[in-house]
């Protein structure tokens, strides 16, 4: 029997005390501040599930991470919000236009559903949440969100916001909504050894050798073609235009970063110039490669100081910028040589 038929519960299944959110920092060699140690607190004792919320960079995926490793059962499912509807639509897709049963496949049994950085701004994806939440929260299921957001600033495009308020008071009412507003974003003093930080970002872009014509290849990772100046050994070279303005999609991206551990993308102007959709799609590649831990160089025609002048900003642009901020710039990098 699939868990959308279980009888509904009343409190969490499973319980995280607070002393795994200290051991588990104390592992990591770091120290809780009073923002996250309240938070922390809330996740250990609130019955029921929780929407973590707070400005970039203050430790929200961290707590989460805890969070799920913490709970003694395998029965959990921690997932990114992009990752989740890149599976959704086609599971739906095979089960018929059945939300039950792609939910069903896709969760597998789960009794925890941690969604990592959640926010609404398509209707498209607001109408399927419309949908979801109500079938997870009624039938048994924990969910944890975490967002920048406070519930009522999901979904903000004024054409579409009050009919989404029905699914934000759901989860207002199930969901115990914790702010997560310490002073410090910690992105901006994270060391740049590893990961999506060890990338760099370069301007003016000749300070870049390019590569050649004849490396040049074409793939469909996610099923239509994308052009890549360069792709072999798990490394990928792409330009601005191939990836952010010909019409592509998260599940790119994700798809992308499954292969390549490394990439370079060139040719990026001011977002003033790039235009709306393709600087919104640029927000996304930035979310996927930071959440994935893709080490990243980004060759622009402007320093990152200047990236933002002017531009028809795409949502999520602090969290962005935040993101983009831990990478140091060329003038850092010659300065230790």
């Amino acid at each position: 029997m699939g868990w959308l038929r279980r009888t509904a519960r009343t409190a969490r299944p499973h319980g995280v005390g607070p002393e795994a959110f200290d051991s588990a920092a104390q592992k990591l060699g770091i120290t809780l501040d009073a923002a996250q140690r309240q938070a922390a607190l809330e996740l250990a004792t609130t019955e029921g599930g929780v929407y973590l919320w707070g400005p970039v960079g203050r430790g929200k995926s961290r707590l989460m991470s805890i969070y799920s490793d913490a709970l003694p059962t395998h029965r959990k499912r921690r997932v990114h919000f992009h990752e989740f509807f890149r599976s959704l639509h086609p599971a739906i897709r095979r089960h018929r236009n059945n939300l039950a049963a792609a939910l069903d496949e896709l969760l597998d049994g789960a009794d925890v559903v941690c969604f990592d950085e959640f926010h609404v701004h398509d209707p498209a994806d607001g109408k399927f949440l419309s949908r979801l939440l109500p079938a997870l929260l009624s039938h048994g299921v924990t969910v944890v969100l975490t967002s920048n957001y406070p519930p009522r600033s999901l979904m903000p495009n004024p054409l579409f916001h009050d009919g989404f308020v029905p699914t934000i008071e759901l989860i207002e009412q199930h969901l115990t909504v914790v702010a997560l507003d310490g002073p410090v974003d910690y992105r901006t003093v994270s060391s740049h050894d590893t990961g999506f930080a060890a990338g760099s970002w370069i301007a003016p872009a000749s300070a870049h050798p390019h590569p050649q014509s004849d490396e040049a290849v074409t793939i469909a990772p996610a099923g239509h073609p994308i052009r890549l100046r360069r792709g072999a050994g798990g490394a990928l070279w792409i330009g601005f235009s191939d990836l952010c303005v010909d019409t592509t999609a998260p599940s790119d991206y994700l798809a992308l970063a499954e292969e390549f551990g490394h990439w370079v993308i060139s040719e990026i102007p001011d977002l003033r110039a790039a235009g709306r959709e393709p600087s919104q799609r640029f927000a996304n590649v930035v979310d996927v490669l930071y959440d994935r831990d893709i080490t990243t160089t980004f060759i622009s025609a402007v320093p990152l100081s200047e990236f933002t002048d002017g531009a028809l900003l795409p949502h999520d642009i602090e969290r962005v910028m935040s993101r983009l901020a831990t990478l140091p710039t060329v003038a850092e990098q010659r300065s230790d040589t």
